[in-house]
């Protein structure tokens, strides 16, 4: 498989599908992240972990690929992500809300696998979908 191919599979697989008993075919045992926000772990055991409770809040999660732009080693990423918040997350109970977000992911890939994965969500989006963050947006008077 080409790097590119090798996102798009684990994408797909992984992320989309949940196929998580085929994370280590996508991913290389010392694989690292750098996301602000999200709590990953170490290697394949923090990326499975995080992979399953994004599972768990999300049943329905889906990586869609808008733009992969393709620079060797590095494959970047523009995803739309959806999902339906019926599981509990980060110690949240579940809303029943829809989520639809932009991601933009950078993968390095090294011998066929995955071995470091970097990028920004729109979590000001995510909380603002799931009424965590109220921007009293219905509210027209004017403000101080």
């Amino acid at each position: 498989m080409t790097n590119e191919e090798v996102v798009r599979e684990a994408c797909r697989v992984i992320w989309s599908e949940g196929d998580l008993s085929r994370v280590s075919e996508f991913y290389s045992e010392d694989f690292t992240t750098d996301y602000p926000l999200t709590q990953w772990g170490e290697g394949l055991a923090g990326l499975t972990r995080l992979a399953e409770a994004q599972r768990n809040a999300f049943p329905d999660y889906r990586e869609h690929i808008d733009e992969l732009y393709d620079a060797g080693r590095d494959i970047i990423v523009v995803l739309t992500i959806t999902g339906t918040n019926l599981g509990p997350m980060e110690g949240l109970e579940p809303t029943g809300r829809k989520i639809e977000f932009r991601d933009v992911t950078i993968c390095r890939v090294e011998d066929g696998k995955i071995v470091k994965q970097s990028g920004l969500s729109d979590y000001f989006t995510v909380y603002q979908q799931l009424g965590l963050i109220d921007l009293g947006a219905n509210d027209s008077s004017p403000r101080p």
